[in-house]
C-alpha cells in the first residue's frame, strides 16, 4: 500500500513539479547562469587544490600565488553570473544581447558603488546581490521593451532605439538612486546590527547545525552553491573555529563540536550532498545507465569537487534526487554529532582544507583516530544506502515511463558538442514558451464531432476534441498538442479531456442513449501509471444508460512495446471501455495487430478517402475493409468531406436495397467528417442530436 502510494502520488508529484519549476522565467535564468559558471567554479576549485598541495610540498610562494588567483576568480563570480543571466534572458526572449549586458553591468556597478566605497568596489559584490540585481533589471528591461514595441508611434527603428536608450538611462538612474537611498536611510544605520547578526549566525548548537547543513544543500536544486549564499556567515564561522582550535592547543578552553572542518569531514565527502556515497551507489549498481558520469566525476570527487556530478547526472532541477542530496548530509551530521558528543570519536582538533580528500582529512583532523576513519566509512555506506532507492526509482521511471522522467537533461560534459541534443533542447525550450503563451492567452475547451451510421445518417457516437479558446474568443485547432508532446505532458491533456468529456456527458447528454463517447489516448497516456486511477475516478459512478466510453489509440502506439500495449488494452476492456484503432492506413500499418489487440472499432484514415480519386482507390478501400471485417470490428471512415466522396464509398449508382446491403456487407458502416458535421461546442451538439433523433438532418 505504501509503495503504491509512493509511486502513484508522491513520486509523480515530484516528477511533474519540474515543469512547473522550470517554466518560470526567474528560475530558468538562475539555473542557466549557475550552469554557465560551472567551468569557472571547477577551475577555481582546482586552483585551491593545487595551492594546498604546493603548501604541503613547501612551495610557499607558489601556493600563495595560486591562492590569490583562485580568490580573484571567486571575486569575479558574481559579475560573471550577472552577465550570463543577462545573456540568457536576452537570447531566450529574442532581445538585444548588447543592450541587456550593458544595462545589467551598469546597474550592478552602481549598486556595488552604493554598497562599498572602496576603490575596487566592483570586487565586493556578493552572489545574492548579483542575482537579485540581474532578476530585477532583466524583468524591468523586458517590460520596458515590450511596452515600447506596442507603441504605434515608436515603430520606426530610430525612434525605437532612442526610446529604449532613454528608458534605459532613466531606469539605471532611478534604480541606482533607490538603492543608494535605501543604503543611506535604512541599511547603513542598521549595518552594525546586521554585522553582529551575521557574526552570530553560524551554527552553535545541534539544531542550528542541522539547519545549517540542510540550507546549504537546498540551493543546489537551482544550481546555486550554498557557499555563495552563506559566504558572509562562513567567514565568521571559520574565524571562530580557528580561534577555538588555537585556544585549545594553548590549553585555554575546550573544543567546540561544530566547526567548518566538522562539516568538511563528515557532511561533504565528495562534495556537497556527501556525493561520494552517490558515486559509490552508481558504481555498484546493477544498472549501468549512469556509469558514464563516473569518468569525469570520480577524479574531482577525490578533492570534494562535485559540479560535474551535480550538473551531469543531474541533481539540479531534479526534485526527486534533491531529497537524498539533502537527506544524506543531514543523517551524516546526526551520526557524526552523536558519535562526537558521546566521545566515540574525538572532536576535530586540526584545521583542514575542504579540498583534502576524504579519509585523509579525517586522519589529519582527528590526529590519526582509527575510530573516526571507521565512522567515515560507515557514513559513506549509510549514504549509499539512502541514495540507492531514489536512484533506482529515477532509473525505472525513465525506462518504464519516459514521459515521467525529470525535466533537466544531463549536462553534456563532452568536448565535442552534441548538435542533436542541442536541437532537441532548443525544441524543448520553444515548446515551453509556446505552452506558456497558450496558458496566458486563453483556456482549453471541448468540441464534439458526430459519428454517423450511413444507412440512415443517424448519429451513433461522437469524438471529444480539444481546442484552445483565446481571451478574444478565437478557437484554435489542436496544433498545440505537438508542444505538449515534446514536453512529455500529453497525459495531463488526455486526462483533462477524459474528465471534461465524461462530465459534459453526465450534465448535457444523459437524455440520449445508444451512443459512444470517444476520447483520444496518446502513447504517453497509455503508459502513464496514473491511467487506471483516473479511469476509476471517472467511472466511479456509472455512465448514463446506453452510453459507452471508447478510447482511440493510434497505429504508432500499437507498434511500441506491443506486449505491454496488449495487456493495458485488456485491462481497459475489463473496465467496460471500448477500444478503437485510429488513423488505420496512415503509414505505420502492419496487419498482425488487427487480431493481436482487443479492438472494437477500426477508423480508416482520411488518406484512404482521398485515394478514391485515383485509379484503383475504391478497390483498395474495399480490400482494406474486408481485412478489417476479419476482426469483427465496426469500421468507421474518417474525413468524408463531400457528397462525391460519400457516393464513391457507397459505390456510385446504388439503386436498390439489395445493392445497399451489398455495400454494407463490405464493412463500411459508419462515417465521420465535415460532410456531416464539423466539430461542435456542447450546446450546438445537443441541438444537433435533438434534430437528428427527430429525423431532421
Amino acid at each position: 500500500m505504501v509503495k503504491t502510494w509512493l509511486h502513484n502520488n508522491f513520486i509523480y508529484q515530484l516528477n511533474t513539479s519540474k515543469a512547473v519549476l522550470f517554466n518560470n522565467n526567474i528560475i530558468r535564468a538562475i539555473v542557466a547562469s549557475s550552469l554557465a559558471i560551472v567551468p569557472f567554479v571547477i577551475i577555481r576549485a582546482l586552483l585551491l587544490v593545487c595551492s594546498v598541495i604546493a603548501a604541503h610540498l613547501g612551495w610557499v610562494a607558489f601556493a600563495s600565488w595560486l591562492e590569490l588567483l583562485q580568490q580573484t576568480l571567486m571575486d569575479f563570480m558574481p559579475i560573471l553570473m550577472n552577465a550570463f543571466m543577462a545573456l540568457h534572458w536576452a537570447i531566450r526572449n529574442h532581445r538585444s544581447v548588447v543592450h541587456f549586458l550593458t544595462v545589467n553591468f551598469c546597474s550592478l556597478l552602481f549598486i556595488s558603488c552604493a554598497i562599498s566605497h572602496d576603490r575596487l568596489f566592483f570586487m565586493d559584490i556578493s552572489i545574492p546581490v548579483a542575482l537579485l540585481s540581474g532578476l530585477v533589471v532583466n524583468t524591468l528591461l523586458d517590460q520596458v521593451i515590450g511596452a515600447v514595441d506596442k507603441q504605434p508611434r515608436l515603430q520606426t527603428r530610430n525612434k525605437k532605439h532612442f526610446a529604449l536608450f532613454l528608458f534605459s538611462v532613466v531606469m539605471i538612474s532611478v534604480f541606482a538612486f533607490v538603492v543608494n537611498t535605501l543604503m543611506q536611510q535604512i541599511v547603513n544605520p542598521l549595518a552594525p546590527i546586521i554585522r553582529h547578526t551575521l557574526e552570530q549566525s553560524y551554527p552553535q548548537s545541534f539544531a542550528t547545525g542541522l539547519l545549517y547543513i540542510v540550507l546549504r544543500c537546498i540551493p543546489w536544486l537551482f544550481g546555486i552553491h550554498g557557499y555563495f549564499i552563506f559566504s558572509n556567515i562562513d567567514s565568521h564561522f571559520i574565524a571562530e573555529a580557528q580561534a577555538n582550535i588555537s585556544a585549545w592547543h594553548a590549553g585555554q578552553g575546550s573544543l567546540n563540536i561544530l566547526s567548518p572542518e566538522f562539516y568538511n569531514i563528515w557532511c561533504t565527502m565528495g562534495g556537497t550532498g556527501n556525493t561520494l556515497s552517490l558515486l559509490l551507489c552508481i558504481l555498484f549498481s546493477k544498472d549501468n545507465s549512469h556509469r558514464h558520469i563516473l569518468g569525469p566525476s570520480l577524479p574531482l570527487a577525490i578533492f570534494n569537487i562535485n559540479e560535474p556530478l551535480i550538473f551531469g547526472l543531474p541533481i539540479v532541477m531534479n526534485p526527486l534526487l534533491i531529497i537524498p542530496f539533502v537527506l544524506v548530509p543531514a543523517v551524516s551530521y546526526i551520526i557524526a554529532y552523536a558519535a562526537t558528543a558521546w566521545h566515540l570519536v574525538p572532536t576535530i582538533s586540526e584545521t583542514v582544507s575542504w579540498s583534502v580528500p576524504p579519509i585523509i582529512s579525517t586522519w589529519i583532523g582527528t590526529n590519526g583516530s582509527l575510530a573516526a576513519i571507521a565512522l567515515n566509512l560507515l557514513i559513506i555506506v549509510v549514504g549509499a544506502m539512502i541514495y540507492a532507492p531514489f536512484i533506482q526509482r529515477w532509473t525505472l521511471s525513465k525506462k518504464n515511463a519516459p514521459d515521467q522522467h525529470l525535466f533537466m537533461q544531463p549536462t553534456n560534459l563532452e568536448l565535442v558538442p552534441d548538435y542533436r541534443a542541442l536541437t532537441e533542447e532548443k525544441a524543448y525550450l520553444e515548446a515551453l514558451d509556446r505552452v506558456y503563451a497558450l496558458q496566458s492567452s486563453g483556456h482549453f475547451v471541448l468540441y464534439f464531432q458526430p459519428q454517423v451510421r450511413l444507412s440512415d445518417r443517424r448519429i451513433i457516437g461522437m469524438e471529444a476534441l480539444i481546442r484552445h479558446q483565446g481571451n478574444d474568443g478565437t478557437i484554435t485547432p489542436p496544433y498545440f498538442l505537438d508542444y505538449y508532446n515534446r514536453l512529455n505532458a500529453m497525459a495531463d491533456i488526455d486526462f483533462w479531456v477524459m474528465e471534461q468529456a465524461v462530465g459534459y456527458l453526465r450534465e448535457h447528454l444523459s437524455n440520449y442513449s445508444d451512443m459512444t463517447l470517444s476520447v483520444n489516448v496518446s502513447p504517453q497516456t497509455l503508459h502513464d501509471p496514473r491511467l487506471f486511477n483516473v479511469i476509476s475516478r471517472i467511472l466511479s459512478e456509472p455512465l448514463p444508460a446506453g452510453w459507452t466510453l471508447e478510447m482511440e489509440i493510434t497505429e504508432s502506439q500499437a507498434l511500441t512495446n506491443p506486449e505491454q500495449v496488449s495487456f493495458i488494452l485488456g485491462q481497459l476492456k475489463q473496465h467496460g471501455i471500448k477500444i478503437a484503432l485510429d488513423d488505420f492506413g496512415a503509414g505505420y500499418s502492419t496487419l498482425n495487430y488487427l487480431t493481436r489487440y482487443p479492438l472494437d472499432k477500426i477508423k480508416l484514415d482520411r488518406s484512404l478517402v482521398q485515394g478514391l480519386a485515383t485509379q484503383g482507390g475504391l478497390q483498395f478501400l474495399n480490400q482494406v475493409t474486408k481485412l478489417c471485417r476479419l476482426t469483427e470490428c465496426h469500421v468507421v471512415i474518417e474525413g468524408v468531406e463531400t457528397e462525391d466522396e460519400l457516393r464513391q464509398i457507397l459505390i456510385e449508382g446504388i439503386e436498390t436495397e439489395h445493392e445497399m446491403a451489398l455495400v454494407r456487407s463490405v464493412g463500411i458502416e459508419l462515417a465521420q467528417g465535415f460532410l456531416f458535421w464539423r466539430p461542435l461546442p456542447i450546446d450546438e451538439m445537443c441541438r444537433v442530436l435533438e434534430k437528428n433523433q427527430c429525423g431532421i438532418d
